[in-house]
């Protein structure tokens, strides 16, 4: 087996390699050497663009105007928005006639990434036939990715195994040999052993192929691999269901939904089971070899994104969508590599993709409202809510609209909302949307109804006790007010202890040992919390609180320095601001603080 180390480091260089195959960099390789040398590529991107510029404006085959849209795609590409920075050099391409190997490997790139994938595909076979001695292997995976598309596996098998052993091959390899050779009838995945996600397409292939032999064995195997994820959870519960394994799908179901309780797709799957649906509704099978690849395709790219590589990853999932056209969950993730970059328009048209009568539709308009959160408009975000809502009353759509007020802390509207969402549920939440109590209480504790807010806590915590999120809430409000102290303290370190790296749990954690003055142990705990939100006025207030408490008074008035510079809220800052002026009173029995 592949040692998962060294796959890493292939991964790694494929992402290197992309990345700076897109900015001009990118060598081909002499057939005599077929080593990377991607150290010699790193130069930066202000060097690089300088040096494609020089030789052209000096050849004269390339005007200033055409320098100036070259510039423009490489500041475009810069902002990731890679649509424009493909449009800017196709122009200058076109315009001038310039086919360097540089030039078209650039383009080639830039062409995948924007999802023009035709053009790259395109490039790609002129760069082979301006430089046949030169092995370019991201030129070949693009011409055999299209004899793949074509169902001309033979042909792409033939170049397959002629590619050169580099980091490229060494990384997507065995995913494309597998499949490329099931497309001949020819089951092949004994490289396909190194990760869970190998592992997985074995075992599709081994499905596809009607070769059953040793499938719940390799599903068992792909438990043991360390760091599984949920996603990766999800599909081996997808293929227990498939090899008819209910009680193991429904035991890794359970456990991602206690993980993720909103997550309304992993309620739908449990309760297929449970009315003894189709199991065919759970698992999706490969039906084409085509198909599969695309799946590959959107997995290295979810790798890749998941690595921070997300120009890589744009890349592999344009692949994904040019073999298979329902392949939705390329949508999501470019949709989401493209909110994470700002590029919100384009992340809407990704999600605006998937079909009304998909399955994923309302999980795509869920995200659509997500981004225009991100994007802070909050009309529109509401509009594409108020829109579903009319066409089908779903509860998730209601808890959205609610999350969606209470994010813009209009408590009042989200309690509206959620108590539609109950209504709608016959009067009483059922146990699948038990987090609806927390979200509840959450509006009632800001709407200063705390008798009520407690309950539903409570309701929350006696349906996921070991819930991080609800413990802290709960335990912080107790300790806000002063109140069971002992037990508030408990809950959050059983929250910190499951999410460890939470700032805001630690600053609870902090805040109750506060509380109880123990005010040594509240300062070391909130300087951790201030380690991992250094920005956030209420952690640094805290830990000023603390720092007065044991005699660190200077270091104190600094931490609410930071805090009142951070805070917009002018009741926050005057509260600071009487500190900074006077310092804390002393600790009497009316006074904890």
């Amino acid at each position: 087996m592949t040692d998962f180390k060294d796959y890493k480091k292939t991964m790694k260089v494929i992402s290197l390699l992309l990345a700076t195959c897109a900015v001009g960099l990118c060598a081909v390789q002499n057939s005599e050497n077929t080593n990377l040398t991607v150290a010699n590529q790193m130069h930066s991107a202000d060097e690089a663009a300088a040096e494609a510029q020089k030789p052209l404006l000096n050849r004269g085959e390339i005007t200033e105007v055409m320098a100036g849209q070259y510039l423009a795609s490489r500041f475009a590409q810069t902002n990731h928005d890679w649509k424009t920075a493909n449009k800017y050099l196709g122009e200058v391409m076109q315009e001038t006639g310039i086919a360097q190997t540089d030039m078209l490997q650039r383009a080639m790139i830039l062409a995948m990434g924007a999802g023009d994938v035709e053009r790259a595909i395109k490039i790609a076979e002129q760069s082979k036939k301006l430089s046949p001695q030169l092995q370019n292997s991201i030129a070949d995976v693009f011409v055999i990715t299209k004899l793949i598309k074509e169902n001309k596996y033979k042909d792409a098998l033939n170049m397959f195994n002629a590619l050169p052993q580099d980091g490229t091959v060494k990384f997507i390899g065995p995913f494309m040999d597998g499949w490329i050779n099931a497309g001949t009838g020819t089951l092949k995945i004994d490289n396909l052993r190194a990760n869970t996600v190998q592992l997985y397409h074995s075992i599709l292939i081994s499905d596809f192929l009607n070769d059953h032999s040793v499938i719940e064995k390799m599903i068992d195997n792909s438990l043991k691999v360390e760091n599984i994820n949920y996603n990766e959870m999800e599909r081996i519960a997808d293929l227990y269901a498939h090899v008819g394994q209910m009680n193991k799908a429904t035991d890794l179901y359970q456990k991602i939904l206690k993980a993720m309780p909103e997550s309304p797709h992993i309620r739908d799957k449990i309760k297929a089971i449970e009315n003894n649906e189709n199991k065919n509704d759970l698992f999706k099978k490969i039906e084409t070899a085509q198909q599969g690849m695309a799946q590959a395709f959107f997995d290295i790219a979810n790798i890749l994104y998941n690595e921070a590589n997300d120009e890589s990853a744009r890349v592999f999932a344009h692949m994904a969508l040019y073999l298979d056209n329902n392949q939705n969950e390329a949508r999501f993730l470019l949709g989401e590599i493209s909110t994470k970059h700002k590029q919100f328009k384009t992340a809407v048209s990704f999600y605006n993709a998937v079909p009304k009568d998909d399955e994923a539709y309302l999980r795509a308009q869920h995200d659509i409202v997500d981004v225009y959160e991100e994007a802070e408009d909050f009309d529109m975000a509401l509009s594409v809510l108020e829109g579903l809502q009319s066409q089908d009353k779903s509860v998730d759509t209601l808890i959205k609209i609610g999350d969606l007020h209470r994010h813009q802390e209009d408590y009042k509207n989200a309690l509206k909302y959620y108590d539609m969402a109950t209504t709608e549920m016959g009067g009483e939440i059922t146990e699948e949307f038990w987090y609806l109590h927390y979200l509840r209480g959450i509006a009632l504790e800001q709407l200063d109804r705390w008798n009520e807010s407690e309950n539903e806590l409570k309701t929350a915590l006696s349906y996921r006790p070991d819930e991080p999120y609800v413990l802290n809430y709960l335990g912080y409000a107790w300790a806000d007010k002063g109140i069971n102290l002992e037990q508030a303290q408990d809950m959050i370190q059983r929250a910190v202890d499951a999410r460890p790296n939470d700032g805001y749990i630690r600053d609870s954690l902090g805040w109750v040992y506060f509380r109880t003055q123990n005010f040594d142990q509240a300062a070391a705990t909130l300087e951790k919390a201030v380690e991992l939100l250094p920005y956030d006025p209420t952690v640094n207030d805290h830990l000023g609180d603390a720092y007065w408490r044991v005699g660190r008074k200077l270091e104190a008035r600094f931490q609410w320095e930071r805090a009142r510079n951070y805070a917009e809220e002018d009741e926050i800052k005057k509260t600071i601001s009487e500190k900074l002026e006077k310092g804390m009173p002393p600790i009497d029995a009316k006074n904890m603080k």
